[in-house]
């Protein structure tokens, strides 16, 4: 036989071997392309460690851009390993690519016919626009303290002491935690809202809601920072599950509006606006916190004097800055200095005088 390269021989050895079973010739063109495609590498590498190095880290590369490009190539690296967030819980719903979605127009007036009240109009509040262009609902404190009426003998208080210089404090290593306690789920990307989840709504103010067995201490968080001269507005309080899903198609419409294809609009959407069964603010827990200078959700409101105030204060009425800067790793999320979690004082004290996230509290404690 003659001298024949090494693709000449790989041909002639599954063109022999295709005549023996149907399947390899079948697909003997697949398989010639991924032998070819390693007898390229092995000639290009050969003898040159260097090229093979710079192949192994071009690859490494290419997988790294696919994880942080698609939605479903999304993972997050813990302390308990990989999270594969491909299998996505059954009970969320997302849109897809055959579903018709909303317009940015359509999606708007769902959202804003959920805050209207029997007569029509808005409830009292102001609308802001946040960092994404989208416009919000925002009601300012001195309106909470004063639709609130289960907390009457709260802000009655004649003497007005701080709740902050009465702070009782606790031996973090001996408190004993529940994984059960209603304070304590665990809701992000990996853990949506269980299926059938249930608590009871309270009223902040006209058809601004949370779960009412919060109230109490956002209150008493609100009066002491208004006491402290802070000034601030709760953007974000409960969100239903609908209007969770209006807010990501909104954005979905306005980027496929804009000229996108569907799965770059869907991208752009999942990093603005959480996952529909992922949001905190879905289970009545969460708060989007701004003030009247920075009235839109950006991150130098982490730099204002109601962000730095909220930061070092709010574990002592049970609340946590959930999306902290130096642990975007773990929460999967970027840094959010005013999005605020309610997980009960003692919780929130041991996770932020530890330094821990939710995620890492789970992880250490259960």
């Amino acid at each position: 036989m003659l001298n024949l390269s090494r693709k000449e021989m790989v041909s002639e050895e599954i063109r022999r071997r295709g005549k023996k079973n149907k399947a390899i010739k079948f697909f003997s063109p697949v398989i010639k392309g991924v032998l070819f495609a390693w007898i390229g590498i092995c000639d290009f590498c050969a003898g040159h460690m260097i090229k093979f190095v710079l192949l192994c880290t071009s690859a490494l590369c290419f997988i790294a851009f696919c994880s942080f490009s698609f939605p479903l190539f999304t993972g997050s690296v813990t302390n308990l390993g990989i999270i594969d967030f491909n299998e996505l819980d059954e009970s969320i719903t997302l849109a897809d690519e055959s579903d018709d979605f909303l317009t940015a127009d359509e999606a708007r007036q769902i959202f804003y016919d959920d805050f209207r009240g029997e007569d029509g109009s808005l409830y009292t509040g102001y609308v802001s626009v946040n960092s994404e262009g989208q416009e919000v609902i925002a009601i300012r404190t001195d309106d909470i303290l004063e639709d609130v009426s289960a907390t009457e003998e709260i802000l009655s208080d004649e003497e007005n002491i701080m709740y902050s210089d009465l702070y009782e404090e606790y031996d973090l290593d001996s408190l004993v935690f529940d994984k059960n306690d209603w304070r304590l789920i665990l809701v992000n990307k990996a853990h949506s809202v269980p299926e059938g989840y249930e608590f009871p709504l309270g009223e902040l103010a006209a058809n601004v809601q949370c779960d009412e067995r919060v109230i109490e201490d956002l209150v008493m968080m609100l009066r002491d920072a208004r006491s402290a001269g802070m000034n601030i507005w709760i953007v974000s309080p409960y969100r239903s599950g609908e209007k969770q899903e209006n807010l990501f198609n909104y954005d979905l419409g306005k980027y496929m509006d804009s000229g996108m294809n569907y799965y770059d609009a869907y991208q752009l959407a999942a990093e603005a606006v959480t996952l529909p069964g992922t949001s905190e603010h879905q289970i009545g827990l969460a708060f989007d916190i701004v003030n009247n200078e920075y009235a839109h959700l950006g991150e130098g409101f982490g730099e204002t004097a109601e962000g730095r105030w909220l930061a070092e204060n709010c574990y002592k009425y049970g609340f946590i800055l959930r999306y902290p800067a130096d642990k975007e790793y773990i929460t999967t999320i970027e840094y959010e200095p005013w999005h605020f979690r309610y997980v009960g004082r003692e919780a929130a004290a041991y996770m932020t005088l530890k330094g821990l996230t939710l995620e890492e509290f789970w992880e250490t404690v259960f």
